[in-house]
C-alpha cells in the first residue's frame, strides 16, 4: 500500500528531492513512524525516533542513519516545505524516506461529543513494532468507510479489545483509567503520555485485559494517537459512552497543555 507525499519536497536517504521524483513503492513489512507537526515543531520527536529504532530491531531492519541525522533531516523537510502544521511519515524498508502525508484531525465538535467506533476481529503481528501491515489496515479502512466510524477497535481471538487500527484505547470504570497490557499493543507515544499524565493528575490507573463482552461495565472511553491526540468515544458498536466524563476531560486538557510546553521548550 503506497502512501503518497504532499507539498513540494521529500527526503530520500540524505537527499531533499522534489515530489515529482517520488516513486511509489510497496511498504508491507517496512517500519514507520507518523509525526505531527504543530507550529513548525515535530511533536515528541525524540520518542518517535526511539520507537523507530526499536521497531527496526524487532523487525530485523537496519537503519543506516543516526537518530541525530534523522532529526536534522526532518527539520530540514519542514523548513524546505515551509509547512507549520501537518503529519510526516518516516519509513524504512530498504531506504529511508520522510515526507508530509494527508491528514485529517478531529473537529472541536468531536472533542466535545465524542466519535463512534466499530469492532474488527483482527490481530497484528509483532504488536510492539510499528510495521506496515496492509491486510489489517485495509480491513479497517473498508469498515470505517462503509459504516461511518471514526475508528475501529481490534479484537483478538480471545475476545479481548487490544487497540485501534491506528490508535490506542483507554476505558474508565469506577473512576479508574484502564488500558490493555503493553505487551499486547503498539506502545503509542500518545498512550505513554496519557499514562504519565494520569499519574500526575492522581487518576487511578491500571493495565488489564478488556473483553468485548464486558464493555457495558465501562462508563467512558478514549482513543489516543498522533492525529486524534486524546479523543473521547461516544459509541462502540451499539454501546454508548460518556464523552464528558471528568477523567477524560482532565486528560484532554492536560495533553493540550503538554503540547504547548513541548513546543515552547523545543523552540528555545
Amino acid at each position: 500500500m503506497a502512501v503518497l507525499p504532499i507539498h513540494k519536497y521529500f527526503i530520500y536517504n540524505s537527499d531533499v528531492c522534489s515530489v515529482s521524483e517520488f516513486t511509489p513503492s510497496e511498504n508491507e513489512g517496512g517500519i514507520y513512524e507518523v509525526l505531527r507537526v504543530v507550529k513548525g515543531v515535530p511533536l515528541f520527536l525524540e520518542e518517535h525516533l526511539e520507537r523507530f529504532y526499536h521497531s527496526a530491531e524487532i523487525a530485523g531492519k537496519t537503519i543506516h542513519f543516526s537518530q541525530n541525522q534523522i532529526k536534522k533531516l526532518i527539520n530540514l523537510l519542514i523548513s524546505r516545505n515551509g509547512v507549520t502544521a501537518g503529519n510526516i511519515l518516516v519509513s524504512c524498508k530498504i531506504n529511508l524516506k520522510a515526507y508530509f502525508i494527508p491528514h485529517k484531525y478531529p473537529s472541536a465538535e468531536m472533542y466535545k461529543n465524542g466519535v463512534p467506533c466499530g469492532i474488527l476481529k483482527a490481530e497484528r503481528q509483532n504488536p510492539n513494532a510499528k510495521v506496515f501491515q496492509t491486510s489489517v489496515r485495509e480491513q479497517a479502512n473498508k469498515l470505517i468507510q462503509a459504516k461511518g466510524f471514526y475508528e475501529v477497535l481490534l479484537v483478538d481471538h480471545l475476545g479481548r479489545i487490544t487497540e485501534g487500527s491506528r490508535s490506542n484505547v483507554f476505558f474508565v470504570k469506577n473512576n479508574t483509567l484502564i488500558t490493555p497490557p503493553g505487551n499486547e499493543v503498539l506502545l503509542g507515544i500518545t498512550r505513554k503520555k496519557t499514562i504519565a499524565l494520569a499519574k500526575q493528575l492522581a487518576i487511578r490507573f491500571k493495565e488489564e485485559d478488556i473483553y468485548l463482552d464486558e464493555l457495558e461495565q465501562y462508563s467512558a472511553t478514549i482513543i489516543t494517537g498522533t492525529s486524534p491526540k486524546v479523543l473521547p468515544v461516544s459509541k462502540v458498536g451499539f454501546l454508548t459512552f460518556d464523552p464528558k466524563n471528568e477523567i477524560i476531560q482532565k486528560l484532554i486538557h492536560a495533553y493540550d497543555d503538554l503540547i504547548r510546553d513541548y513546543i515552547k521548550n523545543y523552540k528555545q
